[in-house]
């Protein structure tokens, strides 16, 4: 017995009117018997926001596997006399996104505690050299070329960098003025950020009017600009930022963490020999990182992802390697992709293009992998029946994922109206949600 009659009201009132212009694209297969339940646009190469973290994420746990973990190693590269490093102490990042995490529960301060009291535990006192951080597994750029002005600066666009720390991000806080329009002071960071300079141009907007604020600045830019407001009302209010030189960043927490200790930092360059691991740090398992970069979206961990598999692949952990490295692997699978694009592997940068038929076809293939039910469970439940990746930007909103024994894939271009689109895409998906539960039914 088929249940097409709800799909088909979905389609038309999806492309029932001109959508503002909108470009529209919705794709969906019945994973049993392979029909073809809805195809409009399929073909048509759009920007998909974040859906592209179905494609690295499931490429990932393909390529890199499932339990796989990142490494970082703590390190001297000289010999300990009578309590002095004869060189310098390294931090040798090895792409770990979870490093310091709070969230995957690597709580920062503790690492970093726990990385001083390894130092201290080999009787070390002074460090004739430097505490380095040490990101050269992978390339020096953090962020893709294509990524935006406005989004670099933020939490959300930090880049990946061989020796991550505290997922590149800090809390930067600010006092409000007394009325609307009065400027807004900047307070503090947390954790401590060095040597980056503020121009602060914040604003105090109105009460409940929340985070209308960004900051402005680049990778390894020392002149971060803040523009926006920042609500009325408040004793503090903070928005969060990314760091601008992780591995610096890291490595300057460390020597705090030290000279509290009594131990001597003498800064001095000293050229190491041969490095001697001190304590490695491992990362969760990959499984568990692919389960947060889709739950939470989170763009940083899944440049990791990216920037791992083109080490990997490639032998190099950079950007270009891993979109090549993850095109190369689809393609390996069968999958048509005449008319896609990767430039990253989150879907921040607008130059990403993939139809929907290409996203239901990975999302097909990887019904029939062993790793399937992770993939599955990693996907954000959005009713009963449906799991989806979301992705989200303005003029931009799309959906890959399944409902019940249905793999689908939805994504809207260019749409100014984002009350219409986001209804319209809302009633979309509870017509899945009711057309898989009545495939289930059926069955029964």
């Amino acid at each position: 017995m088929r249940f097409c009659l709800l799909l088909v009201l979905s389609t038309a009132a999806l492309f029932g009117d001109a959508w503002d212009h909108a470009s529209v694209s919705a794709y969906a297969v019945h994973m049993g018997t392979g029909e073809v339940l809805i195809d409009e646009n399929s073909d048509k190469s759009l920007v998909p926001s974040s859906c592209m973290k179905v494609v690295t994420t499931a490429a990932a746990l393909e390529i890199l596997g499932p339990e796989s973990k990142f490494q970082t190693d703590l390190e001297i590269d000289g010999a300990i006399e009578s309590g002095v490093l004869k060189g310098n102490l390294i931090i040798r990042g090895g792409g770990d996104p979870c490093l310091g995490s709070d969230a995957m529960g690597s709580n920062w301060e503790k690492q970093i505690e726990g990385w001083a009291a390894a130092v201290c535990e080999k009787g070390i006192k002074k460090i004739e050299g430097r505490v380095i951080g040490d990101a050269s597994r992978w390339e020096k750029a953090l962020a893709a070329p294509s990524w935006e002005w406005e989004d670099l600066g933020n939490y959300y666009g930090a880049g990946a960098c061989a020796l991550t720390f505290h997922e590149n991000s800090y809390a930067l806080y600010f006092k409000p003025g007394k009325k609307e329009g009065e400027a807004a002071a900047v307070i503090r960071t947390e954790p401590a950020v060095l040597n980056v300079n503020f121009q602060n141009e914040i604003k105090t907007g109105p009460i409940g009017s929340g985070d209308r604020a960004c900051i402005y600045g680049s990778e390894f830019s020392q002149v971060h600009h803040l523009r926006g407001t920042i609500p009325l009302g408040v004793n503090e209010f903070a928005i969060k930022g990314a760091i601008p030189d992780p591995a610096a960043f890291c490595a300057n927490l460390l020597a705090q963490a030290l000279q509290k200790r009594g131990v001597v930092v003498n800064n001095q360059l000293i050229g190491g020999s041969k490095r001697t691991i001190l304590q490695t740090t491992y990362s969760p398992t990959l499984k568990e990182i692919v389960y947060r970069t889709n739950q939470k979206s989170v763009n940083l961990y899944a440049e990791h992802l990216l920037k791992k598999m083109g080490e990997v692949m490639l032998k190099e952990g950079s950007t270009t390697c891993g979109t090549k490295a993850v095109t190369e692997f689809w393609k390996g699978q069968k999958i048509d992709l005449n008319g896609f694009n990767m430039v990253d592997g989150s879907g921040l940068s607008r130059k990403n293009l993939i139809t929907t038929k290409q996203l239901v076809s990975i999302l097909l293939k990887m019904k029939k992998s062993e790793h399937f039910p992770l993939f599955f469970d990693s996907l954000p439940q959005k009713n009963e029946q449906v799991r989806a990746k979301s992705g989200s930007m303005s003029l931009i909103r799309g959906y890959a994922g399944y409902a019940g024994d249905i793999a689908f894939a939805i994504l809207v271009n260019g749409c100014t109206d984002g009350k219409k689109m986001n209804e319209k895409i809302d009633l979309f998906l509870q017509d899945l949600d009711r057309y898989g539960q009545m495939i289930i039914n059926n069955k029964e």
